[in-house]
């Protein structure tokens, strides 16, 4: 009987089989027939990196067509995973092999230009570092670190900022229920800090400082936040409702598309997949029904359709208001 993978599964696996399938290789090149045999263990392990990043690529592709591009970089990464990972007797036969380098190097150089050659080019026509940055190294990594960024620049230097309101756009605050409780958990998240810092200490000192470190992060990123739903609140111009939960969410809905307005909703509902639910720490009080579902893309580029936008605001009376006189 044929088993077909839930496609929710999909995705880890395609992650986790080429990552499972180097570091078995690697394991194999500590073994006694690769100190024996070390250029051959070297060419293998070069081969099954690059194999499994590659095969990874083209089953996530759409119908199995990746770019060129991609695969040039797929094969690339896996030379260079291959190079620092493998142990020093593996890794200097591989060196020795000057026709296998120069292949190596010649495949890394080409995909580097090439990226480099679109970044610019991107750049030029953006104007975007994050969106010339995605060019060379993966989309996901780009979106993170442009958000951890973003939460950084938040947390140190927005004191005082003015809430982001474009000119003649209508501004709905969401703050205030939701930062008393962030406020609350900033105060044990500095308890915490101090108290597994004195614990972990007795242990471990450089144990003690990572977590100490790993929690000014966390401190840092909860100060972010809770700024960041003041500054961001909802917004509503003539022409459509801008959903906004800090920097978790930012979602536009046309007027044209709203098919009407509900108040409540049940907490099993917010949970599907088809309901954005927008209202962090609390619960909805304005729920948009939509005529037809409407793709949202996810803070880390992961989309999914949607048919109703669940979110909270201080003054659902006075939105309510605004709202009707648009539609």
């Amino acid at each position: 009987m044929l088993y077909v993978l839930p496609n929710r599964l999909r995705p880890i696996l395609l992650f986790l089989a080429p990552l499972l399938a180097i570091f078995a290789a690697r394991m194999a090149t500590h073994s006694e027939i690769a100190a024996r045999y070390p250029r051959t263990a070297a060419l293998c392990f070069l081969w099954i990196a690059a194999d499994s990043l590659t095969l990874a690529l083209i089953a996530k592709a759409p119908r199995n067509r990746p770019q060129l591009r991609a695969v040039l970089g797929a094969i690339a990464t896996g030379f260079l995973v291959a190079t620092l990972g493998a142990p020093d007797p593996v890794r200097a036969a591989l060196l020795d092999m000057h026709a296998v380098v120069l292949a190596m190097a010649l495949t890394v150089a080409t995909y580097a230009g090439w990226s480099l050659w679109r970044a610019i080019r991107v750049f030029e026509r953006t104007g975007s570092i994050a969106e010339a940055a995605q060019q060379v190294l993966p989309e996901l990594l780009v979106r993170m670190a442009a958000y951890e960024f973003t939460m950084l620049r938040l947390a140190l230097f927005s004191w005082g900022a003015q809430p982001n309101v474009p000119a003649k756009t209508q501004s709905f605050s969401c703050h205030r229920i939701v930062n008393p409780m962030i406020a609350t958990l900033l105060v044990l998240q500095l308890i915490e800090i101090g108290v597994m810092h004195l614990l972990v200490s007795h242990w471990s000192a450089t144990a003690a400082w990572i977590l100490f470190a790993l929690g000014v992060w966390g401190l840092l990123f909860t100060i972010a936040l809770m700024k960041a739903f003041r500054i961001y609140p909802v917004l509503m111009d003539e022409n459509m409702v801008r959903v906004r939960a800090g920097t978790l969410t930012d979602f536009a809905v046309p007027h044209c598309e709203i098919a009407g307005v509900d108040a409540a909703i049940s907490l099993e509902d917010t949970k599907r997949s088809d309901v954005l639910h927008a209202a962090i720490l609390a619960h909805p009080n304005i729920i948009l029904r939509l005529k037809k579902p409407i793709r949202h893309r996810g803070l880390f580029g992961k989309t999914r359709t949607v048919e109703r936008v669940a979110f909270r605001v201080d003054e659902p009376e006075l939105f309510l208001t605004a709202l009707r006189e648009r539609i």
